[in-house]
């Protein structure tokens, strides 16, 4: 009954029609006799995770099945000690040979999170199904708890900071900061040229460059007709390439990226990888502690004259480089296989 009432209440919000249900058949895992664990996947629909995680069993013997769909698509309905009841309508763009095309509705024993939980309007904050896992105690990679913790610049800046103290700015290298509340609060400002941001968006969105203080008493103009808050660091004139290090558990890869554009993940780019040192290792260990432990995040930096600034770190949504995803994506088979172990096979 829930089903259907769910069902409905889709039907009621969608504005543009699915793409039909696939005709070809469902994974032959989803049609044996093995018992399976439930795995809830948040990403985008081209992510095929459910080849990834065909073949795998837990300690137990369990087999586990795989339900991928996006923030957008879920409804959560929660109660006391019980696992959440998620409803989920039908992927727009459904891989052959999975569920994806129809509506669905699963229990989670597990989750990984691989997509924003916001975006860039009010109509793409999803934050209410967030807290609908996190009220149900889901287990996750990364963790829902360690996931809201990462959704706001300021709370994640100030962990970051407590790294810095904790182990020593020459080790841990963190830009400086300013924050403030509102753009009324912006009388006094770091040293030009600066960047600032606007609120929590990523990806080089809501992020401007200022030369002069002209160009940003104009800003503070647009900024008055919003709420968000603002902040503000120094902008690194002489830099000579970006640094991106990557953790998926313990496995940790460097990437430099060099770009004509002044945000290194807009426009075309050329990328390779680095050695892993001491140094970077550092960032990465410390960086997984944060928020009761991140087990898929980077660590984004820039270079300059001999020395590295850290930028800021993203966490469980940050996106794999396209000639090592494939292996990226076992590397995160392997660490939710592992959480799965120890989190439901060791209480049965």
């Amino acid at each position: 009954a829930i089903a259907r009432r769910m069902k409905s209440l889709f039907k009621k919000k969608d504005k543009h029609k699915a793409s039909s249900p696939p005709s070809s058949p469902v994974l032959a895992d989803d049609e044996d006799s093995t018992p399976k664990r439930q795995l809830l996947v948040i990403d985008s629909d081209s992510k095929e995770w459910h080849k990834y995680f065909k073949d795998r069993r837990l300690d137990d013997g369990s087999g586990i099945e795989v339900h991928k769909t996006r923030w957008e698509n879920m409804i959560v309905m929660a109660e006391g000690t019980k696992r959440p009841m998620v409803n989920m309508k039908p992927n727009l763009s459904p891989l052959p040979g999975t569920k994806e095309g129809q509506y669905r509705q699963v229990q989670p024993d597990f989750a990984l999170v691989r997509k924003l939980v916001r975006g860039l309007t009010p109509d793409e904050d999803y934050t209410n199904t967030l807290y609908g896992l996190m009220f149900s105690n889901v287990p996750a990679v990364n963790s829902f708890e360690s996931v809201h913790q990462g959704l706001e610049r300021p709370v994640v800046y100030a962990a970051l900071q407590q790294i810095s103290r904790r182990v020593g700015h020459e080790h841990f290298p963190l830009i400086p900061m300013t924050y403030y509340s509102h753009q009324t609060a912006m009388m006094f400002t770091p040293e030009y040229p600066l960047v600032v941001k606007v609120g929590y968006a990523e990806a080089g969105y809501g992020k401007v460059k200022f030369d002069r203080p002209d160009d940003l008493k104009d800003f503070r103009g647009v900024l008055a007709l919003h709420k968000d808050y603002v902040t503000a660091e120094p902008y690194i004139k002489d830099k000579e390439y970006d640094i991106r290090v990557q953790k998926i558990g313990d496995h940790i890869r460097v990437y430099k990226r060099t770009s004509e554009n002044w945000k290194g993940n807009v426009g075309t780019s050329h990328i390779e990888e680095l050695p892993v040192t001491p140094e970077f290792q550092l960032w990465a260990t410390e960086c997984g502690k944060l928020f009761g432990g991140m087990d898929i995040l980077t660590v984004d930096a820039v270079h300059c004259k001999g020395r590295n600034h850290i930028l800021e770190i993203n966490d469980t949504a940050s996106g794999f480089y396209g000639p090592n995803e494939d292996e990226d994506m076992k590397h995160v088979v392997d660490l939710v296989v592992q959480r799965m172990n120890k989190t439901l096979t060791d209480q049965t």
